[in-house]
């Protein structure tokens, strides 16, 4: 009948390679759902943002108020809301009308409104306004002054506008203990065996501090393996890996019982 030294052995060789696996995965942040939202006042000006926005999406004039820039509406028309102004540029409602620009014979100047669904490489033109418009992640959403017929330009993608942060490579040290050998002579008389450091490299997004994933030291002779659980300083660890280390934590407290049964 093997000894209970011997069965924690076999024991330590299946499950230090899982858990040595588990730790070369990529520790991702979870990413908040955006939209980006473009602002041109003229071809020589234009602005960006990159905004968040619910699962479920909104629609473009609370994507728009949601930028922190000034803007005058006016809610009173029967096309529900109409932007008439953005950063003192266009009509000074209710001083003036909404399209005090567009009640002559001449060129027209307002403020029309553009998307581009995610994915999309061209721009869309929305007659329907931007109330009824529904704004999911991965979009963008243009505000344009002009006569209607020139959208932005086709590089303002989601992509070019809400970057994704580059990764940031950063080293732990995890401790590894040296499998002995099946069939040594018993742990009362045979010292422990030194541990072997090892370095695994993790990828982290720019602005996340990576988990301090896990620390397994060498059991003494004879003794239990502890093994530290993963924590995260910043709540950013992907579940998928808490998950993981979840599962070997729960086996090890099962494998410990186990042993300790007579």
């Amino acid at each position: 009948m093997r000894s209970a030294t011997t069965r924690c052995r076999l024991l330590g060789r299946c499950l230090l390679p899982a858990l040595l696996l588990l730790l070369t995965l990529p520790v991702r942040a979870q990413e908040p759902a955006q939209a980006g939202l473009v602002v041109q006042y003229s071809e020589d000006r234009v602005e960006t943002r990159c905004l968040q926005v619910a699962a479920e999406g909104t629609n473009g004039v609370d994507l728009l108020n949601a930028s922190g820039l000034e803007v005058v509406s006016d809610v009173s028309s029967g096309m529900g809301v109409s932007v008439c102004q953005i950063e003192g540029q266009g009509c000074a409602y209710p001083a003036q009308h909404c399209f005090c620009q567009c009640m002559g014979g001449g060129d027209c100047g307002y403020w029309n409104y553009f998307y581009r669904e995610p994915g999309a490489e061209t721009w869309t033109y929305s007659p329907l306004g931007a109330v009824l418009r529904t704004v999911s992640p991965g979009s963008v959403e243009a505000w344009v002054w002009g006569d209607g017929h020139t959208p932005p330009a086709e590089a303002l993608t989601f992509e070019a506008i809400c970057q994704a942060p580059e990764p940031v490579a950063t080293e732990v040290a995890v401790a590894t203990a040296t499998p002995a050998p099946i069939g040594e002579a018993s742990p009362a008389t045979t010292a422990p065996r030194a541990t072997a450091s090892s370095t695994v490299t993790l990828a982290a997004p720019a602005g996340v501090t990576p988990a301090i994933v896990a620390e397994t030291a060498a059991s003494p002779a004879g003794g239990e393996s502890a093994t530290a659980p993963a924590r995260d300083g910043t709540g950013s660890v992907a579940g998928y890996v808490a998950f993981g280390a979840m599962l070997l934590l729960l086996a090890a407290v099962g494998v410990v019982t186990w042993l300790r049964r007579p």
